[in-house]
């Protein structure tokens, strides 16, 4: 007869107390005899996917390599360290051939640095030229045959303001050369601005302005500017030149022509 041991007395597996004590005695022992009989874990290569790193290292005692025991480190020749695992992301910077940049770590690249050409242009744009302003003596109106005096406002040199893009400064000069007249009835050139006494540039009318519209002509005075740049630095692609030059001409300005009418006697 089966029977099963419980506090020191049998019990019968025909009871079903007895039953119960049996089976969870055989249930506790299948579950204990795998783990028993399996071998001591081994670590796995290289290649063992379960592995987190084949990079480290373990001497048992007494093999070669190990070292000898205590703090000196013994006579075998062990590690002189502790064991660092390859940079897997690149950012140790003692790595050596497997050292990769991780793009993140870059420093920003530099602005480039901008042409000269454009910042003569940027120059030019904040230049101010100023608007010529006609002036003639007789002022308002003349007289046919009368030597005219013209001369103009705003002839004068015209510099920017200097421009600073890395290492180089550009500034722009514009020089006053010449101005050109529209007269009404013709043009004219004088290569200075003019004056009242009639000494630098003068107009003698041939024709009265009575057949013009408004019984005027409208004249106007336009300054032509040499322009020239300049650039000083080590980024600079020149260091200056001339540009086109730069014409400003005045508001139409009335100007009325008569005849003089003269007797004679008899």
């Amino acid at each position: 007869m089966l029977t099963s041991r419980s506090k020191g007395h049998r019990m019968s597996v025909h009871t079903p107390a007895g039953r119960r004590a049996l089976y969870g005695a055989i249930a506790a022992t299948t579950l204990l005899t795998p783990l028993l009989a399996a071998p001591p874990a081994q670590a796995g290569g290289c290649d063992d996917p379960g592995q987190l790193s084949c990079n480290i290292t373990v001497h048992e005692p007494g093999s070669p390599g190990g070292g000898g025991g205590g703090t000196g480190g013994g006579s075998g020749g062990g590690d002189s360290g502790p064991v660092i695992a390859p940079d897997p992301v690149g950012l140790n910077p003692n790595e050596g051939a497997g050292f990769v940049q991780v793009p993140g770590n870059q420093p920003p690249p530099q602005a480039a640095v901008p042409a000269t050409a454009d910042l003569v242009a940027s120059a030019m744009d904040t230049a101010a030229f100023p608007v010529p302003t006609v002036h003639t003596a007789p002022k308002g109106k003349t007289y046919v045959r009368l030597n005219t005096s013209l001369w103009v406002d705003g002839f004068h040199v015209v510099k920017t303001d200097p421009i600073t893009k890395g290492n180089q400064t550009v500034q722009a000069t514009a020089t006053p050369a010449s101005v050109t007249w529209n007269l009404g009835e013709t043009t004219k050139t004088c290569d200075n601005a003019g004056s009242e006494n009639g000494k630098a540039c003068t107009y003698i009318y041939k024709r009265s302005s009575a057949a013009a519209p408004g019984g005027s002509y409208k004249i106007t005075a336009t300054i032509v500017w040499h322009v020239a740049w300049t650039c000083v630095g080590a980024d600079c692609d020149g260091p200056g030149g001339d540009l086109a030059p730069h014409p400003a001409t005045s508001p139409p300005t009335p100007l009325v022509v008569g005849e003089i009418q003269t007797t004679t006697g008899q």
